[in-house]
């Protein structure tokens, strides 16, 4: 279906409501899915595979769309614009979902790539002294990251992260907790989405302060 300037009009408040830009969508005409050989009219949120697609059925309206609630693509027939209007106003919602949403498999790698820890498969647990040692760097890392600059309960969220990991140091071999250890600063790094600036600097503090167990 083509759509009037009224529709439109409709569509771009809908998308500022959203807190969107509409100069982020652009429409597209292109061919009727249902109603060959109809026109149909498609929203695309430019740089994205996502869409609205407004068209036609037996008299009625259709919407394919993309990113859908539980799907990357669905559907709707609805029997008029109005109902119509509220499927897009759905799917901006989903949009919103998707566009805001961190990509935390990305940051992960690129997490990975960033630090270079080179330890060795030691399966001796730590000694009473090596213990102790290790409670201090923890708490010296700790202090250190209070000055980081973190937003809210990061710094928090950080430090009870690491007490628990002292606990687990007292029955683990020195590579399961080096691992865990590892494993754990990029997980919360991830989950509290540090910026990439207080990422960078607290592994710089990591091999400042363990670079006798994380880096052989």
């Amino acid at each position: 279906m083509r759509l009037l300037n009224s529709q439109k009009n409709e569509l771009y408040d809908a998308i500022e409501v959203y807190g969107l830009s509409p100069a982020q969508f652009e429409f597209v005409n292109t061919k009727s899915i249902q109603s060959s050989p109809e026109v149909a009219t498609m929203l695309c949120y430019k740089g994205t595979d996502y869409y609205f697609l407004f068209d036609t059925h037996y008299g009625g309206h259709y919407a394919s769309f993309s990113p859908g609630e539980q799907h990357f693509n669905d559907e709707a027939h609805t029997s008029d614009w109005d109902t119509q209007l509220m499927v897009f106003d759905r799917w901006l919602e989903y949009l919103s979902r998707e566009i805001n949403s961190p990509n935390k498999w990305e940051r992960l790698e690129s997490e990975m790539k960033s630090i270079r820890f080179n330890f060795t498969n030691d399966e001796d647990k730590f000694s009473f002294h090596e213990y102790e040692d290790l409670k201090l760097k923890v708490e010296t890392l700790k202090s250190s990251i209070n000055n980081l600059g973190l937003l809210g309960d990061q710094a928090h969220v950080f430090n009870d992260k690491l007490d628990h990991l002292v606990e687990l140091a007292k029955d683990m071999n020195k590579f399961d907790w080096k691992s865990l250890f590892v494993g754990t600063i990029i997980s919360v790094i991830i989950q509290l989405s540090v910026t990439q600036d207080n990422a960078k600097e607290l592994w710089t503090l990591i091999k400042q302060i363990f670079s006798t167990y994380l880096m052989r």
